[in-house]
């Protein structure tokens, strides 16, 4: 009978279920870097507009006119052709009202033509302004600083998040008395749209010297910033 009883005992032994194994460890940290970056483009948007009372083709006329001395101005001061793009283009009836009825009156016809500039010697935007308003340019549209390469600066500042969460992890382990271990996943906050980078500048126009205007242009910097969040066994 004791015989029986110790087999059955062995048996139900070996049938016990396991332990479960108990979950992995880890530490979970994020990191964050961030960069002042100067702007190394500039991208400037000239606009002449013309007006002719009768004739859209002499309206073109003249805006084509002005328009070629415009291009013409600005490469004079050694822009590429490859960084002179036209951007916008129409020739439109124009109209105006009567007071009292509001009927609408056929006034002539408007030419438009918009003309970007990349130049990448900031020191000369001044210049480019001048050139092309001397030359006919009745609108400067933009003044836009930028980074045009950002992709190093964003590997540098991605790697300098990673540098501040491993230290944070280790710092972390440390106080607890645990080994830190290898990671076992990796993710970025992606930040706001970098894009071209624009940054638009300010132009102050003044009158005091000779009576003429003088661009006063601020280029400023970008604040480039990235969060990774790291996961970390602990052994």
């Amino acid at each position: 009978m004791a015989r029986t009883a110790v087999i059955l005992l062995a048996v139900c032994w070996g049938l016990a279920p396991a332990a479960k194994d108990e979950p992995p460890r880890k530490i979970a940290v994020s990191g964050t870097a961030e960069k002042m970056v100067a702007p190394d483009i500039c991208y400037l948007s000239f606009g002449v507009e013309t007006f002719h009372k009768k004739s859209a083709s002499e309206a073109y006329r003249q805006n084509n006119a002005l328009m070629a001395a415009v291009s013409a101005g600005v490469k004079g001061l050694g822009i590429e052709a490859k960084d002179i793009q036209t951007t916008n283009f129409s020739i439109a009836p124009q109209y105006r009202y009567e007071d009292d009825s509001r009927r609408r009156i056929f006034d002539g016809y408007s030419v438009y033509h918009a003309l970007n500039v990349n130049l990448r010697d900031l020191k000369r935007v001044s210049d480019v302004i001048d050139a092309a308003v001397n030359a006919g340019a009745t609108e400067v549209r933009q003044v836009s600083f930028a980074v045009e390469n950002p992709k190093q600066h964003t590997a540098d500042v991605r790697l300098e998040a990673v540098r501040v969460a491993q230290a944070k992890a280790k710092s972390i382990a440390e106080v607890l008395g645990v080994k830190l271990g290898k990671p076992v996943s990796v993710s970025e906050t992606e930040p706001d749209y970098w894009g071209r980078h624009y940054a638009q500048a300010n132009i102050m126009m003044e009158t005091s010297r000779s009576g003429a205007g003088q661009d006063v242009l601020e280029p400023g910097e970008f604040r480039l910033s990235r969060t990774v969040h790291v996961t970390f066994e602990i052994e």
